[in-house]
């Protein structure tokens, strides 16, 4: 069973903006963010970690647990956002899917 999940975008947040906390609606996959310019002022909290991001370090995390997002800088920050199958799911749980 193929185990590629196929999903990406950029994701643009302007100077002053917050995604309000939020979850994925299950645990069937992880999440990577990985910002590419626009970084300085932004920082995103996952669980009960908050992190300010680094450009070019990815975030890795499940996209069931609450997360949110700021940014407080000057420039609009830019993430490419990979999404991968949860490692520990069944090919039965897969299909499911």
């Amino acid at each position: 069973m193929p185990r590629s999940y196929l999903h990406c975008f950029f994701s643009a947040l302007t100077p002053g903006t917050h995604i309000t906390a939020h979850n994925g609606p299950t645990g069937k996959k992880l999440r990577v963010h990985l910002p590419l310019v626009g970084v300085k002022g932004a920082r995103m909290r996952v669980g009960d970690e908050t992190v300010a991001l680094e450009q070019d370090k990815c975030i890795i995390f499940d996209d069931s647990f609450n997360h949110e997002a700021w940014h407080d800088g000057e420039q609009t920050r830019i993430n490419l956002i990979l999404d991968f199958w949860h490692p520990e799911l069944t090919n039965e749980e897969l299909k499911f899917f």
